[in-house]
């Protein structure tokens, strides 16, 4: 028509064929989020039950949609729908050879219950004439079989515009999580290290490292390219990683843009090609390092900026090339065993981040690193002395003023040797005993939002030794502190005479506190009254007989804002509210674990509840209570009830 444009006139046609009939419009793999605007208009509604289906990867595109169209996420398959559906792809009509079925469930297993990968699989499979017993036992036996990475391979088209529409700012990101090996579990702080050591994250003024990286990790999840392995008690993620088409991927689009390069094999340290100009290696095999070819492949990237060592844990030293990988910003070699501190290391100036395993003790030298930011130290024997005291980091720690992280095991942080020492950019403090917790060091740490103590006990101490309970004498000087875990090395020791202690120092804990974890102390329940009113207090952790007596009665007012509460290995035998109103107001998720004597558990928490879990309890804790009736009242509110025992 005059004057129509072809946009109007595609409108016009569609609408003239589709009236009056019944129709279903399929619209496969939308990446635009106004399809309705786009789209809807073209689409009579007849009511004649007509549909509109489209698909998408991307969460927001179907939340943007979400007015018009009914949203159906798709589920990944369970082991019995992925084997059925592998052996339908091969054998089609045709019985499955009853000596295939274990291997089979075993290869359709290592799909992940990912559709794609089961029918890209299984098409591998069917075109194959070996169809033997010992094929299909080596076929399951190894995700790097040849099956899998050709099927990987013939994803990547189809995968690969989920990485290209990403943010810019998303893509390092996104590939940086598969440095580590296949299927890992990737913890969530060490993501948040190894991201803002990199330079990954983009922080607004206010924002700290570990909220950028939970914002981070959530576009990935909506873009569905990353997931969640495990959450914490208070519902945030623990590991997080790749399924393996995304996970290969990454890795050749990594190697192909020289973002890094991953070594399992010395075939893949020989192929110079692939290594020249990488800014990251990942050596997934420690072994390659005592392999001189590889040593000297690896030497010879000049380029390199992060040497990541991702494989399992190597028990034995094997010499590192560090002397030629000057401009090293990341080292994380906590699966290479040093029997002494490398020496090497001093030249790193630029090193933002260094892990390893250490059984030697900390040069004073090490304050050259005059850019570290995370400092991570695990031994691999014990080096606590008879004594129970740890040794000091050298004093020239004072002297390293970027350092954000710090957690050496087994030693402690020196009262400092000067008026002006100051860490003002260190927000975490691990592993450190009581030793560490004077006023001096809190004055000059102002900035700590994250502290965990270790107390040591022997059995030389004096049953009226306090000592171990100074480290709370001069926590309140931290009032920017967030979070506390303070733990008991040997809790047996310290329960046998835990009776004769003075009141517990629990009063001292800063207004700031957000999430309390204690462990082994034995404190009798009443003295949680003295942290019930901190008003910033969301998530409590009791462990290991923190808190030790057959009574706990929680009376009106107490943790106003807890919202999650874990109690776990204690005698506990009853647990009772002091009146009938309802207490713990915002209490989301309780989790009670092994708690063997415990007979009452209360059942009128705040309406905020979301989930209980009780683990290897004592029956009768549930005997007390309806559980038909409490169950049916729980779960018509939204709350996940669960009860497991380990003997059933």
């Amino acid at each position: 028509m005059e004057g129509e444009t072809s946009s109007d006139a595609l409108t016009r046609i569609m609408r003239k064929c589709l009236t009056g009939r019944r129709y279903l419009i399929v619209l496969d793999d939308v990446w635009n989020f106004k399809v309705n605007d786009q789209f809807v208009s073209l689409f009579p509604e007849n009511n004649n039950c007509s549909r509109v289906l489209f698909t998408t990867r991307l969460e927001e595109v179907a939340k943007y949609n979400s007015s018009w169209f009914s949203k159906h996420d798709v589920r990944f398959l369970n082991k019995k729908e992925s084997w059925d559906l592998l052996r339908q792809k091969v054998f089609d009509e045709t019985p499955c050879p009853h000596e295939l079925e274990e291997a089979g469930n075993k290869i359709a297993e290592n799909c992940e219950g990912i559709p794609l990968t089961i029918v890209t699989v299984a098409d591998i499979l069917s075109r194959s004439n070996d169809k033997t017993l010992e094929y299909w036992n080596m076929v399951a036996a190894n995700k790097q079989n040849s099956v899998f990475i050709d099927a990987y391979e013939q994803m990547f088209e189809v995968l690969y515009p989920s990485y290209e529409y990403l943010p810019q700012h998303l893509k390092p990101c996104f590939l940086y999580m598969a440095v580590f090996p296949q299927n890992y579990e990737i913890p969530f702080y060490k993501l948040v290290r190894l991201w803002n050591a990199e330079g990954f994250l983009e922080m607004g003024f206010l924002e700290t490292p570990e909220y950028a990286t939970w914002f981070t990790l959530d576009q990935l999840y909506m873009n569905n390219v990353a997931t969640v392995h495990e959450k914490s008690l208070n519902d945030i993620t623990k590991t997080c990683g790749l399924y393996s088409p995304f996970w290969h991927l990454c890795n050749k689009e990594a190697t192909k843009i020289k973002f890094f390069r991953g070594l399992n094999t010395l075939d893949h340290c020989l192929v110079q090609e692939d290594l020249k100009g990488q800014r990251r290696l990942c050596i997934r095999n420690n072994v390659l390092f005592g392999i001189k070819d590889a040593y000297d492949s690896i030497a010879s990237v000049s380029t390199v900026r992060s040497l990541l060592c991702t494989g399992p844990y190597h028990q034995y030293p094997v010499p590192v090339c560090l002397e030629y990988l000057r401009l090293l910003r990341i080292l994380d070699a906590l699966t290479i065993l040093f029997y002494e501190f490398p020496m090497q290391v001093t030249n790193l100036v630029r090193l933002r981040y260094l892990s390893l395993t250490l059984n030697g003790d900390i040069p004073d030298f090490i304050s050259k690193l005059w850019n570290l930011q995370y400092l991570i130290v695990h031994r691999c024997l014990s080096i606590v002395e008879s004594d129970g005291k740890s040794p000091y980091l050298p004093m020239e720690i004072w002297d390293m003023e970027e350092l954000k992280h710090l957690h050496v095991m087994g030693s402690d942080l020196p009262d400092p040797h000067c008026e002006d020492s100051l860490l003002p950019n260190l927000s975490t403090l691990l592993d450190v005993s009581p030793q560490s917790c004077t006023k001096d060091v809190f004055e000059r740490i102002p900035n700590l939002r994250k502290l965990g103590i270790r107390i040591e006990s022997t059995p030389d101490n004096n049953d009226d030794d306090d000592k171990p309970l100074c480290c709370f004498d001069h926590i309140s000087n931290l009032d920017n502190l967030e979070t506390l875990k303070c733990a008991t090395v040997n809790p047996r020791i310290m329960l046998s005479k835990v009776v004769a202690w003075p009141p517990t120092p629990l009063h001292c804990l800063p207004s700031s506190l957000v999430t309390l974890s204690l462990s082994g102390f034995g404190f009798a329940w009443k003295e949680l009254s003295k942290i019930s009113s901190l008003p910033n207090l969301r998530v409590l952790k009791l462990k290991r007989y923190a808190f030790r007596g057959p009574d706990w009665e929680v009376c009106d007012g107490e943790f106003p804002c807890l919202q999650y509460l874990l109690i776990e290995d204690t005698d506990l035998k009853n647990w009772t509210f002091r009146s009938r109103s309802y207490y713990l107001p915002r209490l989301e998720s309780l989790v009670v674990r092994h708690c063997y004597k415990l007979e009452d558990i209360p059942q009128k928490f705040g309406s905020h509840l979301k989930k209980i879990e009780l683990v290897d309890c004592n029956p009768l804790a549930l005997d007390c209570i309806d559980l038909e009736k409490t169950t049916s009242r729980y779960k018509g509110r939204g709350v996940d009830l669960s009860v497991r025992y380990s003997w059933d």
